[in-house]
């Protein structure tokens, strides 16, 4: 018997730490992805003086991060806005009319934690989470690729990771 639950325990513990290398796997890979194809649309990025940003990916264990920031030599901006990957409801993409891939995330609003801080060194700021109104709650990327392929693989990658933090 006391070798039985030493052998569940053992394999308890692989699981989880098998669980979290792929949960691991899958966001080191999609951060690098996301950082190499996410681009900014004119109308949707932070310009401040004429110096543009462009968001920079990261995650946390199963938190995914987005940080955008621009920068002069008198002002600073930046957001950083977060969610848990166990939050999302649904990963999809759509065609867009110039050809590249628009990827879409479905989080509710309220799940989405924005941290601002603006000011000479971004020394002025709060943190505030957005009021979920509405039931179909998305956050979407221009992908810089025609390459469906792609697309379906960071889709994929997303899938997996979520699921993985679920557990």
């Amino acid at each position: 018997m006391k070798k039985l639950l030493l052998t569940l325990s053992l394999l308890g513990c692989s699981t989880f730490i098998f669980a979290q290398s792929t949960l691991k796997s899958n966001t080191d890979w999609l951060t690098t992805h996301l950082n190499k194809l996410v681009i900014n649309d004119d109308d949707k990025q932070l310009n401040v003086n004429g110096n543009k940003s462009k968001p920079v990916f990261s995650f946390a264990g199963n938190k995914m991060l987005m940080d955008i920031s621009a920068k002069d030599k008198d002002f600073s901006m930046g957001f950083n806005i977060s969610w848990s990957l166990k939050d999302v409801r649904k990963v999809s993409y759509k065609k867009e009319k110039n050809g590249n891939y628009e990827l879409v995330l479905d989080v509710p609003a309220d799940r989405v934690k924005v941290d601002l801080g603006f000011g000479k060194d971004n020394n002025i700021g709060g943190s505030f989470n957005v009021k979920d109104d509405e039931k179909d709650s998305h956050t979407s990327f221009t992908l810089a690729t025609k390459d469906e392929n792609v697309v379906k693989e960071i889709t994929q990658h997303f899938e997996s990771a979520i699921r993985e933090a679920r557990k």
